[in-house]
């Protein structure tokens, strides 16, 4: 990582001489000199180099999980990534070296200590700069994972994780038998354990069905089994069990028949013969069964009994035993002869063996598969025998010492088969042969339980000694040995350093300061590596760099040689002082919910500091890149922490830091109340920097936080409706030449989902109701295409197909099948239309069947589906366009109005000619009467008229359906 930071170099100007400044700087960037004068009001900022990391250290790298995955399968590709880093911390983004160069080990280690050598596969940089290794380790089991290069081990090496074993391959099971025995008495019951291994051979645990099938060898039949049993005895371990009834000669299998495989070792051949021998009855008994020496002959006897204690002879053959070590399981074969033979059968035995090697010895005697002793077996002791001169000797001492002090020789004991002699101390001596012999002490020598033996002298002398080791007298082939005797000058002193360094700094130091050596010339010749940082020699001195965020205590040691070939050892302690305010525990990692403040209750866990001064107040800002940090509002109602001398506060600036100030105590409480709002609709990786201040500087943080996405819904963009080729039986129906609108289907989950979005798979649906749609499919989606037919309302799997260049083609009033986008987006752009004689609807369906997410375990996380529709007008015309479909509408509006106004006009003046009609009638009416009035006195007399003047008169304004039905008309006669 780039670290930004100054560097300050003070130039003074003595009598016009320009002095010079050198500074070694350890962290990468660009950096500033500062050239300032007090003096002379001098400051000039115009000089700045910039530092390329240094040569990759393999002791500073950090190894870890590819995608914190720690857990594999047997056979299976397992990666680790290593973050290359110079010796100062520094990353290391490209380097000219091979990765050959560096020679990257990886060594897995049980918790015994074995260790198994994984094979690797593939080593290489990726994209990001991270050295990826893949190795496949084929045994399960709980691991610790050794980087190292060039001798030096990983920083975050050992790296824990989990083989499991694969499923279970029958064929590579293995069938071991209680007991190794070919004849099987009759009565008495047959277990097997059958070991579930898969294709590497590691155990796999629960229970796997099986089959068993007993055949006799004669006839070929399958013989009934009435109590066969099979039992989980271990994680991995079937016992498999049955009672033996019947005699004879048989085959036994044990198999999976649904697969029709078979245990590796199967058939077994076995012969049950009819026998009473007795486990509890027989007797076992001689001085061979006692402890013993190595290389001693031993012997016992045995004595075949029935229940009833009587003698039951049994062929030679099925009388056996079985000795083996217990610290290796190596066997020791043993001669057995029947004492005496009754038509090749014998009942009692004489056993003899002779083991080798010390150890605790199991012997077990069988009669056939019965094991005598009552079921057990014999313990023994074998023990060393007498000490062979010739294979024993001194193993280790020092050629040249210093007088006046205790210098050790080493003494092997070893028998005539090379097992270690324990306890003889007694008859070790160590003898000075040589004439100078005064001034020379020794001690007894001390038993180290192991075969080996110490012993202890003084020479108070400078001179040459003679000396030799003696065991009861006799002295070893190594006498005399010379010892050369100096004083303490004559040898370098090599004496402990103790340093200190603040963390995350570096110190150079010259170990060889404090150390005594002959003429002021040593050399250091080889070093240990410390456990906590980097060490890197120049010469005398040494620069050790503490890892990043380190407190306590480190080590390493020196050996120096002088002129003399002398050598001497050292060690340097170092102690990492920790700059306040330091975080001691953090979170790795952070998670929320998009939209979601985060945790619902309380806050985040695992925020602690450090700082020397308890009483002291600092201060710790929080920000985030894509949200708010804020504390709990439950910490806040059940705390009052202003009377606790808490204070909090919103800072200023682009991105609103949350400020938080108090004793170290305080805010370690607050900091457990952390909470976090991503900004609205972000998901994916933020981080929250925590920067803890105090008055001398700060210390940041950064903490990375991974939002969860939640489902979004998938989409559909189609126009509202399709023009098709009035002139042709088969359309395109999305045709980018006819149609400009951007045809697609899509999913926002798609593009941030683990593998790809061709990993993402989607349903998608398209029919319509009359024509029928034609498209070509890819081969790999006919498992999951359905069609609809024209006589069939419900979807049916595809029944037949063509397929040519891995394609097929698909013709129904619709199609449904379940791929990825691409694919989807894919068949849409082939989607023809055909045999529809009329404009039709097309219907588009896409459910994204509850996938969703952008990180690794994506895949476990499956929501409700959501759904997107859309409908599509299939039409044979082109619609008229807006622009006349807006002159229409107009024009509609301004008839109606138009129609509208003259309705309104004409009911006006029928209305106003209505008016006028009834205002003169009524005028005639009332004239009509005076009128005849004056007419009846002036000719009373005449009653009636003569027909030959009637004439009728009509009077009226206007004739209309309205006025006559109002009223009828009226007429005179004259």
């Amino acid at each position: 990582m780039a670290v930004q930071s100054h560097l300050f170099i003070l130039i003074s100007l003595l009598a016009s001489t320009l002095s010079s400044a050198s500074a070694a700087e350890l962290a990468i960037g660009l950096f500033n000199v500062i050239i300032k004068d007090d003096l002379f009001e001098v400051l000039d900022s115009s000089l700045h180099f910039k530092v390329e990391p240094g040569r990759l250290n393999p002791s500073v790298c950090v190894a870890s999980w590819m995608g914190l995955i720690n857990e594999f399968e047997a056979g299976n590709k397992d990666r680790i990534m290593i973050l290359p880093k110079d010796a100062f911390g520094n990353n290391v983004t490209s380097t000219s070296e091979e990765l050959s160069s560096f020679n990257f080990t990886v060594s897995a280690l049980y918790a015994n200590g074995s260790a198994l050598t994984p094979n690797i596969t593939n080593m290489g940089l990726n994209e990001v700069g991270y050295i990826i290794i893949e190795f496949i380790l084929m045994k399960a089991g709980n691991f610790s994972l050794h980087v190292e290069a060039g001798n030096q081990t990983l920083n975050g090496s050992p790296l824990p994780f989990k083989v499991n074993p694969g499923p279970v391959d029958v064929s590579n099971c293995v069938a071991k038998w209680k007991y190794e025995v070919a004849a099987w008495q009759i009565f008495s019951k047959m277990e097997i354990f059958i070991h579930q291994l898969d294709q590497y051979g590691n155990l796999v645990p629960g229970f796997y069905a099986f089959d068993a099938d007993v055949v006799e060898k004669e006839t070929n039949l399958s013989i009934p089994v009435a109590d066969l049993q099979f039992e989980e005895v271990a994680p991995g371990v079937q016992l498999f069990s049955y009672t033996i009834e019947e005699s004879g000669n048989f085959l036994l299998t044990i198999s999976d028949e649904k697969h029709n495989k078979s245990v590796s070792n199967m058939p077994y051949t076995y012969t049950v013969f009819v026998g009473y021998c007795n486990g509890s009855s027989s007797v076992v008994n001689g001085s061979g069964l006692n402890d013993s020496v190595a290389g001693e002959t031993a012997h016992f006897s045995v004595y075949l009994n029935d229940m009833f204690q009587y003698p039951y002879p049994v062929e030679v053959e099925r009388l056996q035993v079985q000795i083996a070590r217990e610290v290796d399981s190596s066997t020791v074969w043993p001669s057995i002869s029947p004492t005496q033979i009754y038509n090749v059968q014998a009942s009692a035995f004489d056993v003899t063996y002779t083991p080798e090697k010390s150890g605790i010895y199991k012997i077990l005697v069988l009669c056939a598969n019965i094991v005598l002793n009552g079921g057990h077996s014999f313990t023994k002791e074998v023990t060393a025998s007498d000490v062979n001169m010739t294979l024993s000797g001194v193993v280790k001492f020092t050629p040249k010492v210093a007088k006046l002090i205790t210098h050790e020789i080493v003494v092997q004991l070893l028998d005539s088969y090379s097992n270690p002699v324990l306890s003889q101390q007694s008859g070790l001596k160590l003898e000075i042969t040589s004439m100078n012999s005064s001034g020379f002490s020794s001690w007894m020598f001390v038993d180290n339980n192991d075969g080996s033996y110490s012993g202890h002298y003084l020479a108070m002398d400078v001179g040459t000694y003679e000396m030799c080791v003696s065991y009861d007298g006799t002295n070893f082939s190594l006498c005399p040995f010379l010892v050369n005797v100096y004083s303490s000058q004559y040898f370098p002193k090599a004496y402990d350093d103790k340093v200190s360094v603040w963390e995350d700094e570096s110190i150079a130091l010259d170990a060889l300061a404090n150390d005594y050596f002959a003429g002021n010339n040593a050399s250091i010749i080889e070093f240990s590596k410390p456990v906590r940082g980097s060490l890197l020699q120049y010469g005398r001195i040494f620069r050790y760099t503490p890892f990043k965020d380190y407190i306590g205590n480190d080590s390493f040691s020196y050996t120096i040689a002088d002129v003399n070939g002398n050598l001497a050892t050292a060690a340097v302690n170092i102690s990492v002082l920790s700059i306040p305010p330091q975080f001691v525990s953090f979170p790795s990692q952070l998670q929320a919910t998009e939209d979601m403040i985060s945790p619902r209750f309380g806050g985040f866990l695992g925020f602690e500091i450090r700082y020397s001064d308890m009483l002291e107040n600092i201060s710790v800002s929080l920000s985030a890149r894509s949200g708010t940090v804020l504390l709990s509002s439950m910490m806040m109602q059940f705390w009052q922490p202003m009377s606790s001398g808490l204070s909090v506060r919103i800072g200023d600036g682009y991105q609103k830091e949350l400020i938080i100030e108090g004793s170290v105590e305080i805010i370690s409480m607050a900091l457990q109340s952390i909470q976090y709002l991503g900004n609205e609709n972000f998901y994916g990786e933020d981080t929250i920097r925590v920067s803890a201040r105090n008055k001398n500087g700060k210390n940041d943080l950064a903490v990375p936080v991974f939002v969860d996405p939640v489902n979004d819904p998938p989409f559909i963009q189609v126009p509202k409706y399709i023009v098709l080729k009035s002139d042709a039986d088969e359309s395109q129906i999305f045709d980018r030449e006819t149609n400009k609108f951007n045809v697609s289907i899509g999913d926002p989950d798609a593009f941030n989902y683990p593998g790809g979005t061709s990993r993402f798979l989607v349903t998608f649906s398209m029919e319509v109701n009359d024509g029928l749609l034609v498209t070509s499919l890819p081969a790999e989606l006919i498992n999951s295409t359905e069609l609809k037919l024209k006589t069939s309302f419900q979807w049916e799997p595809l029944q037949t197909y063509v397929t040519i260049s891995k394609h097929f083609t698909v013709k129904a009033s619709g199609v449904r099948f379940r791929g990825t986008v691409n694919d989807c987006n894919s068949i849409m752009q082939q989607l023809f239309y055909q045999s529809g004689e009329g404009d039709d609807v097309l219907k588009v369906k896409l459910n994204d069947m509850g996938h969703y997410g952008c990180r690794p375990d994506c895949t476990e996380k499956i929501s409700l589906p959501l759904f997107a529709e859309a409908t599509v007008n299939l039409i044979r015309r082109r619609p008229m366009s807006s622009v006349l479909a807006h002159t229409l509408g107009a024009g509609v509006v301004i008839e109606f109005f138009m129609v509208f106004f003259l309705g309104v006009l004409l009911l006006f003046f029928t209305c106003k000619c209505a008016f006028l009609l009834v205002n003169e009638r009524r005028s005639r009416g009332n004239s009509e009467r005076s009128t005849a009035q004056i007419y009846q006195k002036q000719t009373p007399q005449e009653k009636t008229n003569s027909p030959d003047d009637d004439t009728t008169y009509f009077t009226g304004c206007c004739s209309t359906s309205f006025m006559l039905a109002g009223q009828a008309s009226n007429f005179r006669q004259w």
